[in-house]
């Protein structure tokens, strides 16, 4: 019970940030911990001040002017009197999940319970929004909202999905953002991102049930609970060769084969597993609340090894080339071989006695030919080569 009473702790005091920004005038940021995805070379993600942001790594190489070419921003917020909005004035509002991008078109969810669907041409010329020619659009379409957003909007060949806090799935078609289903009530509230396999919608909730819904209508199509009551899920889930994983409030990581109603083992941590963990080569890397990242055999939850990064792990591990990169809450960045588990940290540029980068880090990184990018929740995005094993430049977010 200590650790859910900590980990719940630490929710509360996470969402604490985006009660912070509710100050008369809306002069006060949204926060967030809205992570990074990359698509054609360009780099998107929420930033701190309710911004969607189009970030050109070329460009922040060389030190360009922002906005270069592919880049652009755009501020999310409430409308007057409405919304998280405190007063008359509208506010900025929190981005906590991962950007979804197809092609010209970028998703993502408010905490204001809206889902909007930019255009990257269109946000890159400053028109007025929503562009419809450009396929632009947020759902509801009216002023009403449903539940606060906080998962990342996953999508299909033609849709787009979000969980919400009011404890339902939405899918939305992804070119005109009409609503194609809604499912029933799974939870008090949803704060996990889909998994999307086979045709399947996977769920994790906070009461502790694992969901399989038809990606076609959202029926219920399985459904997994822990033996144990008022025990829940706090991490995504992933999927891995019909078994799905994810960790439990009660410091254990599970795995359930789809359709069974008997978990096919837990592994017990020193703590609650956050993060969503992630499943390679039959391998479960799953990083934990006591600071270890753990490799744990997929078919046997057998341990393989485990490494200490000195303090909680809240985002996913990034598998890249032949490395394991561990990002902890403190700000240090550990590249880790996957098979042995030794491991390093990168330094930090101007002082190897403070962490890799100067912030903490509770947004989900993103990786690409080496170098790696980590948004810092002091509103900066830094890139680090892992071949070099340090910080090769850093970005402030706050661009005005």
């Amino acid at each position: 019970m200590k650790q859910v009473k900590i980990l719940f702790l630490i929710a509360f005091s996470l969402l604490g940030l985006v009660l912070a920004s509710c100050v008369p005038g809306g002069t006060q940021p949204a926060q967030g911990w809205s992570g990074i995805t990359l698509n054609d070379g360009i780099l998107y993600m929420g930033s701190m001040d309710g911004k969607i942001m189009a970030v050109n790594p070329s460009a922040r190489s060389q030190n360009l002017s922002f906005p270069a070419d592919g880049e652009w921003e755009y501020p999310i917020t409430a409308p007057s009197g409405g919304g998280l909005s405190c007063s008359q004035t509208s506010a900025s509002v929190a981005i906590y999940g991962t950007p979804a991008v197809d092609e010209a078109l970028v998703f993502s969810g408010g905490y204001n319970g809206k889902v909007y669907a930019l255009n990257a041409s269109a946000r890159s010329q400053n028109l007025d929004f929503p562009q419809m020619r450009d396929n632009e659009w947020f759902y509801p379409k009216t002023s009403e909202v449903i539940g606060a957003i906080v998962g990342s909007p996953v999508m299909s060949e033609d849709a787009i999905y979000v969980t919400s806090s009011n404890g339902k799935v939405y899918c939305l078609d992804k070119h005109f953002g009409d609503k194609k289903w809604e499912s029933d009530i799974l939870a008090k509230k949803l704060w996990s991102t889909p998994y999307i396999e086979g045709g399947k919608v996977y769920i994790s909730t906070f009461d502790g049930h694992l969901y399989a819904l038809s990606a076609e209508d959202g029926s219920i199509t399985w459904s997994f609970a822990i033996a144990y009551p008022k025990i829940g899920f706090v991490s995504s889930p992933a999927v891995y060769e019909g078994t799905i994983f994810a960790g439990s409030f009660d410091g254990n990581l599970y795995a359930v084969e789809i359709g069974e109603s008997e978990p096919l083992w837990n592994f017990t941590g020193g703590n609650c597993f956050w993060a969503a963990p992630v499943v390679s080569n039959s391998t479960v890397y799953a990083g934990c609340l006591n600071g270890n990242i753990y490799a744990i055999d997929a078919t046997n939850g057998t341990e393989l090894w485990s490494f200490d990064v000195g303090s909680p792990i809240v985002v996913s591990p990034l598998l890249v080339d032949d490395s394991l990169v561990v990002a902890a809450e403190s700000g240090n960045v550990y590249v880790i071989n996957p098979k042995t588990g030794i491991g390093e940290r990168i330094r930090n540029p101007g002082n190897d006695n403070k962490p890799t980068i100067n912030a903490l880090v509770q947004a989900s990184p993103c990786a690409q030919e080496g170098i790696v990018y980590i948004r810092g929740q002091d509103n900066c995005l830094y890139a680090l080569d892992i071949e070099q094993g340090r910080v090769i430049w850093k970005f402030p977010l706050t661009t005005q």
